[in-house]
């Protein structure tokens, strides 16, 4: 009998009589422990700009409290004309003490444990070295990388970021889903997952294996969005804005209570005119904040 882990090579027979009752997932091969860089998954352009993958784990979710545990990176080379990347130059990754013990559900996703980060620490010159250049940053969810990364390291605040969930629609290219583990089984790969730089490696595997979606993360890093942050709104019209994508923010230490979106920069008079109808001064009462990758992905209202 085999494993959860092993091929089953004795189902050969069955899968040559029903084959299309069977699917066949690789591992993806850049994750393999006998990896070598550099990687060229496409030819040079001429214009090739560099970029970062980045993902970090920590001892949980709110960057103001919680403390990164391990960084990884990868770093690479792609061509903003060509829209794809040309080449994998490294992948790497630091643990560091978070001063406090780690989750017990933490080390249950990530499998890092006290003693991994015991009395370690994450370089800080050579991280900032890394970010020479100028490089695109690129996460899985910059949402929550980015917090985490500048809390940490504010010497990176004017880094430029992409999404690899918000920037690609997924959706439209036909996945139910947008997480990493998700989109990879259906594009026929795996990996094991939940450590910082296999991560990495796995999201620029997923960005070579979809040729659609590195255009439209491109794209999505050069669109200006705007922050709309919806003041006054009556409760009479929460269902509406929720319905809009609108979400509430219940105020904190910097900010006041509102409903708040994010739009392209494209689609603002659109959200204007709908605010004005909405309720009262809608769209005179709102406050709007441009944002640019190099300001996206830092908290909706900080």
């Amino acid at each position: 009998m085999t494993t959860p882990s092993e091929f089953p090579i004795d189902a050969f027979d069955r899968i040559k009589q029903s084959p299309g009752d069977f699917r066949l997932l690789e591992r993806v091969p850049i994750t393999r422990d006998d990896t070598t860089f550099p990687i060229a998954p496409n030819p040079p352009v001429g214009d090739d700009r560099p970029f970062i993958i980045l993902d970090v784990e920590t001892t949980g979710f709110d960057p103001s409290v919680e403390k990164i545990i391990e960084i990884g990176l990868v770093t690479g080379l792609y061509s903003p004309s060509a829209n794809r990347i040309t080449q994998l130059t490294g992948a790497y990754s630091q643990f560091e003490d978070p001063g406090k013990p780690i989750p017990e559900e933490i080390t249950r996703i990530t499998g890092i444990t006290d003693d991994d980060v015991a009395g370690q620490r994450i370089d800080d010159g050579w991280l900032l070295s890394m970010f020479e250049g100028d490089p695109l940053v690129l996460a899985h969810n910059a949402g929550f990388d980015r917090p985490f990364t500048e809390a940490r390291f504010p010497g990176l605040a004017n880094s430029g970021w992409a999404c690899t969930i918000k920037g690609i629609d997924w959706a439209g290219l036909g996945f139910e889903s947008s997480k990493l583990e998700y989109l990879l089984l259906r594009h026929g790969y795996f990996y094991q997952g939940h450590r910082a730089s296999i991560d990495c490696l796995a999201t620029a595997w997923l960005l070579h294996a979809n040729p659609a979606a590195f255009p439209q993360l491109l794209a999505s890093a050069r669109q200006p969005t705007v922050v709309i942050r919806a003041f006054g709104a009556p409760f009479e019209v929460k269902d509406q804005l929720k319905s809009r994508g609108y979400r509430w923010h219940a105020g904190d230490e910097g900010s006041n209570k509102c409903w708040w979106t994010e739009i392209p920069e494209t689609d603002l008079q659109e959200e204007q005119r709908y605010l004005a109808e909405a309720y009262p001064g809608g769209s005179d009462r709102a406050h709007y904040e441009r944002r640019t990758a190099r300001t996206r992905f830092i908290g909706p209202l900080k």
